[in-house]
């Protein structure tokens, strides 16, 4: 099969997972990415899992499946040529991956500017843990500091107790996920204005992107996010997740074979669902234990209902799913033998998206990328001159939405957000996800206009009113189609194929047109019918089983986590579709599971399983690499600090930090192994210094001392935060009826074509005129009939939700 975006130029000089995950989403797709190794290797190489638990850099599951279809060249950066070297390595490249110390980028300021006047296409992509300015600039951070300050701890976990981290880097496979679609944008405005620049991605503000309320509960309600438990239900084998955020719905009485609760006047509405739910769902779980999980989804799910059941990575390893999509791939090489790895977020109708060998062994590359020679004969077309390179990087490019929810509607802003033209099509009788959050508290008449989870998602959006399971209203969207370069849809697989616009109906109207196709679980395979949301993924991604205070106590993340990370795999898999077709004229279908998207940021237990046979459990806020490590109570109600000492070297200024040398003598906590047998202990003793300090206060402290720590920050603390602040992340977005408000800004920092808020979400049908009559040239006829025929309604039938998703 084809590349999506072959000939492209990497040279990766990143550590870690967030720079490995750009990198691989980038060769995944074709680039060819030279990975730049210190002599003792990437940090990945370090970190395992290990077949067996025996440490070789060679076999790492982390690098085994990040560096998959890259090379390997190693450069020793204390030599003084390093300049010379990078050069050599750099300068026929397209793009430059980075996550160096401040103090090695501005070592190598002469580097970037020789290149920059060398290659003026380059894009160079910075990914750090808070970005190249602002006061947290050069502060050290880890996994769970990360994980703290983006919003998601402080609503994860039980109200009761320590908020919870997600393990598994998941920060950095945000920051990675943004970077390679920064990248990808920067690239695609290089071809077509032969300028290139710099993108600066952070793991805070790709966090902060991962949201759609949070920041809106407390703009538009003043409301806190918090911790509210577990909602799992029991099975006779395990855990199984029903989503109760689709309220009234009679199915699930049907489903528990009581359908005279139907009739019972304490479930009739939504304010009694909402004040009964607990005696409900009591009931619901005396008929749950009684059935296996698989059993229940089943039955569920032919009642169309979102059900999934809560999956270990084994689950998913032995997936009959995933086994008839062929998400597992394997890559061979003569050293490790065969492996099985994650697949991609992806399937292309038209592009190969799995990696094309195994991952390099430290060094393979060196000499022949040394000699001045490191790339292919192919390279990336240049259409220098078609566009003005101070326009956004997707400029000119025409999308049609058929979103609701999240995840496409994520995916169409992000392309808004970059320059496109983006048309959302909603219909009246069942219009996209215009409730929750609303100004003030308040639906007002327009209530529909004014909700924050919509404006959030819509930003930048043309809105028209169009009913497209009439004929005439189908007839219109298919010109809509013909119109378009990109069709972004989050239905049922069923739906577009009732509707007639399915990848074949819509390639033969239009054989440029890029169809993104978003779903739980993808257009194939046995489960492709089966609803869900994205709190529904994150139970039958794995990513609840690995979430919790130990084992057998599971927890979702608190919000519909997988929805954002499809998203933002959406908008990646469309640049690079773009990409391609600039090449070929012809477009294809992108066939993404939200399932697929998820599983993948569980690389870490996926490959632990894959190459041990081990089953991840919760583990709570511990990791292997830091003891201690772990959330701790502090002055204030419900306040909270994170911590995590990785080395002897850190103990020391740990222990000297909180004026606590005597530690230092304890034999419990004399090495770190003894430190993680005694973590108990150890969590007790340093409560006792926390809850004397405010949560900022007691990271300043540490982080004085070279520590990794950080607050635990609700969403109002976020907001006012002077690191965000000073960055400009949040950004105020007019609206006629809800007012100017901040919303969360741009995860990506472009020097030269930065993203852009043009205008607020659509109010419904707002560009009904502007639509049909300018782009479509539609008569007054037509759009009268349209009108008359009930297909362009401007009032939607939305029902006022005032509760928390």
């Amino acid at each position: 099969m084809h590349r999506a975006i072959p000939g492209l130029r990497v040279v990766d000089l990143s550590e870690g997972v967030a720079g490995a995950y750009c990198t691989k989403l980038l060769s995944d797709l074709g680039a060819d990415v030279l990975k730049v190794e210190r002599p003792s290797g990437d940090a990945l190489r370090q970190m395992g899992p290990f077949p067996g638990d025996a440490s070789d850099i060679e076999r790492g599951g982390m690098f085994l499946h990040l560096s998959a279809g890259k090379r390997s060249c190693v450069i020793d950066f204390e030599a003084a040529d390093l300049e010379e070297s990078l050069f050599t390595l750099a300068v026929d490249a397209d793009v430059i991956v980075e996550s160096l110390p401040t103090s090695e980028r501005e070592q190598l300021a002469g580097l970037w500017q020789r290149l920059q006047e060398t290659n003026p296409r380059i894009v160079v992509t910075s990914v750090t843990p808070y970005g190249l300015t602002g006061p947290y600039r050069d502060y050290p951070s880890h996994e769970i500091t990360d994980w703290a300050l983006g919003g998601y701890m402080y609503f994860c976990g039980d109200p009761a107790r320590a908020p919870l981290m997600v393990p598994g880097h998941q920060a950095a496979f945000h920051a990675g996920m943004q970077a390679a679609l920064g990248t990808l944008a920067a690239i695609r405005s290089a071809t077509w204005t032969g300028k290139g620049q710099s993108v600066d991605v952070s793991h805070w503000e790709s966090m902060l992107s991962a949201h759609a309320w949070l920041s809106e509960m407390w703009t538009h309600c003043g409301a806190v996010m918090r911790r509210r438990g577990t909602d799992f239900v029991e099975c006779q084998d395990g855990l199984a997740y029903i989503i109760r955020a689709i309220f009234c719905n009679p199915s699930l009485f049907l489903l528990i074979d009581r359908p005279d609760l139907a009739d019972d006047p304490r479930w009739s509405n939504v304010d009694g669902w909402f004040a009964n739910t607990d005696e409900l769902w009591e009931i619901v779980e005396e008929w749950t234990r009684r059935h296996s999980k698989h059993e229940l989804v089943s039955l569920a799910q032919e009642l169309r209902m979102a059900a999934t059941p809560v999956n270990t990575v084994e689950d998913l390893v032995q997936s009959p799913q995933l086994k008839s999509r062929e998400w597992f791939v394997e890559q061979s090489d003569e050293r490790r033998g065969p492996t099985r790895l994650p697949g991609a977020p992806y399937k292309f109708s038209d592009s190969d998206t799995n990696p094309q060998s195994a991952a390099p062994l430290l060094g393979q590359d060196t000499a022949q990328a040394l000699a001045g020679t490191p790339w292919a004969a192919e390279r990336m077309p240049s259409r220098t001159g078609v566009a003005d390179s101070s326009m956004g990087p997707l400029t000119g490019v025409k999308v049609v939405e058929l979103t609701s929810n999240w995840a496409g509607p994520l995916a169409g802003r992000v392309l808004a957000d970059l320059g496109a033209e983006v048309i959302k099509v909603e219909i009246a009788s069942r219009p996209a996800a215009r409730v929750h959050y609303y100004v003030g508290n308040e639906p007002g008449k327009y209530h529909y206009n004014r909700a924050g989870y919509f404006n959030h998602l819509n930003r930048n959006k043309m809105g028209i009113s169009l009913d497209v399971s009439k004929p005439h209203g189908l007839a219109v969207f298919r010109k809509l189609l013909q119109w378009a370069d990109v069709f972004i849809e989050n239905n049922s697989p069923r739906v577009v194929r009732n509707l007639g616009v399915d990848f074949a109906a819509v390639h033969e109207l239009n054989p440029g047109l890029i169809m993104v196709s978003l779903s739980g679980f993808g257009h194939t395979g046995p489960h492709s019918e089966y609803v869900a949301f994205g709190t529904n993924i994150e139970a039958s991604s794995g990513l609840t089983s690995v979430i919790g205070y130990g084992r057998g106590e599971n927890y979702r993340t608190g919000s519909f986590y997988a929805d954002p990370i499809a998203g933002s795999h959406g908008a990646i898999a469309a640049i690079a579709a773009l990409l391609q077709r600039d090449r070929t004229g012809l477009g294809q279908h992108i066939d993404l599971s939200l399932q697929e998207a998820s599983a993948g940021f569980l690389s870490e237990f996926l490959m632990d399983n894959l190459l041990n046979g081990r089953v991840a459990e919760p583990q709570g806020n511990r990791g292997p690499a830091a003891a201690p490590q772990g959330c701790y109570p502090t002055a204030g109600d419900d306040m909270w600090v994170t911590l995590a000492v990785q080395n002897e070297e850190e103990w020391n200024r740990f222990c000297s930090a909180i004026e606590r040398p005597d530690w230092l003598r304890d034999p419990r906590f004399a090495t770190k192994e003894l430190r993680h047998q005694n973590h108990d202990d150890l969590d007790l003793a340093i409560s006792e210094w926390t809850r004397t300090q405010d949560h900022r206060e007691a990271a300043d402290i540490l982080l004085k001392a070279g520590i990794a720590a950080a607050p635990v920050l609700t969403n109002w603390e976020i907001l006012v935060d002077p690191h965000i602040a000073a960055r400009g992340f949040y950004v105020p977005v007019p609206h006629p009826q809800a007012g100017t408000l901040p919303y969360p800004g741009f995860p990506w920092k472009f020097s030269a074509t930065p993203g852009t808020v043009r205008r607020g979400a659509p109010c419904f049908a707002q560009d009904n005129g502007s639509v049909f009559r300018d782009i479509l040239q539609l008569t007054e006829s037509e759009i009268s009939m349209l009108s008359s025929q009930g297909m362009t309604d401007t009032i939607p039938q939305t029902p006022i939700l005032r509760g928390t998703l």
